[in-house]
């Protein structure tokens, strides 16, 4: 099995509103398909670029026999500056904007981008790993003096003629699960749709930060701040964002409930809605599901965040007791009842012909 999906972290299946087929529109090779709201994976396809690992917001996929995570922590100790997919690494569009900003605040890093121009990927793949350089040297620009440099190096540690050479290396310390690994193949190959258990389900109420986020802000907390904070526009960053909420929100509670980080969140009597910059994975769950429309990403993102992330109100309500049921809810206008006995009171009408 070359990648796996967790469904418990994956926003298609929080909601079947769910627009994100970010890991459909990278993969060249159609080994992933979004329909529905669940995905199905095409493993004898995948040719292990981990392209999809890199666009997916909320970690929801990774490599069988290559952590993101590990390469970080292992390369900041080395003295190796150079990261190149026939050297140390897989594809780089594995290496999204967070990793990329977080690795050059640390040190100097050079992408070996000589081995793009002859890839047998998809040209889109080599498009990607060019925006995740341009943005992540844009917005290096407007919180530090670092800058990530690519050249044309052709580094290669081992001659290969086939791209999944290079993961044998990693399969071979694993060599004790490869029974478990083939029943899992044959289980992808019979049916390629993942599914989501009662587990990971109970799972999806957990708000979880991914890992290239708590990297990024562990750096930035240790980074050098500015002299001056920046504004930078919304269209030009892709992982992060500020939020609004307009006057048609009636506090239905579904954008902070289903929200996959946290990022939007509420009190006790869920009479605030709360947002955290920083928490926002730009998933645009929460403006799938808003069936009013009523939450706006802001114009601008204020560089500020990054350095002191802050909790937002965006929207205040007024929470009384309903007079028929007594239970809490936002009161709006009109009645001082809740939306759950309007409706059945509409309900009782309509059963006796009133």
């Amino acid at each position: 099995m070359n990648i796996r999906l967790d469904p418990s972290a994956c926003v298609r299946y929080s909601s079947k509103l769910s627009q994100c087929r970010k890991c459909e529109e990278i993969c060249g090779f159609e080994a992933i398909k979004c329909e529905d709201f669940k995905i199905s994976i095409f493993q004898e396809r995948c040719v292990l670029c981990a392209a999809c690992v890199g666009v997916c917001p909320t970690e929801a996929i990774e490599m069988k026999n290559f952590s993101i995570k590990d390469f970080f922590f292992d390369f900041i100790k080395e003295e190796e500056s150079k990261i190149g997919c026939k050297y140390n690494f897989v594809c780089l569009s594995a290496l999204n904007v967070e990793y990329l900003i977080s690795l050059a605040l640390i040190k100097d890093i050079v992408l070996d981008l000589g081995h793009c121009e002859n890839c047998e990927l998809d040209e889109k793949v080599k498009k990607q790993i060019e925006s995740n350089i341009k943005e992540a040297n844009f917005i290096l620009q407007k919180i530090s003096k670092k800058e990530i440099k690519s050249e044309k190096l052709l580094l290669q540690k081992e001659k290969k003629t086939d791209r999944r050479d290079f993961f044998k290396a990693f399969s071979l310390k694993n060599a004790q699960n490869l029974a478990k690994e083939k029943e899992e193949e044959l289980k992808y190959l019979k049916n390629p749709t993942v599914s989501i258990d009662a587990a990971q389900s109970a799972k999806k109420r957990e708000k979880i930060i991914p890992n290239k986020r708590k990297i990024l802000y562990s750096v930035l907390k240790r980074a050098k701040k500015p002299n001056e904070y920046d504004r930078i526009e919304s269209n030009k960053i892709s992982f992060v964002s500020s939020k609004e909420i307009d006057e048609s929100c009636d506090n239905c509670s579904i954008c902070y409930r289903i929200c996959p980080s946290g990022a939007l969140s509420s009190n006790i009597k869920e009479s605030v809605i709360y947002f955290d910059d920083m928490l926002c994975l730009k998933c645009h769950l929460c403006h799938d599901v808003c069936e009013k429309d009523s939450i706006k990403i802001s114009p601008f993102f204020d560089t500020k965040e990054f350095f002191n992330p802050s909790q937002k109100v965006l929207k205040q309500f007024e929470v009384i007791r309903c007079n028929e049921c007594g239970n809490f809810f936002t009161y709006l206008e009109g009645e001082k009842i809740c939306r759950r006995c309007k409706i059945e009171e509409e309900e009782a009408k309509n059963l006796w012909g009133f």
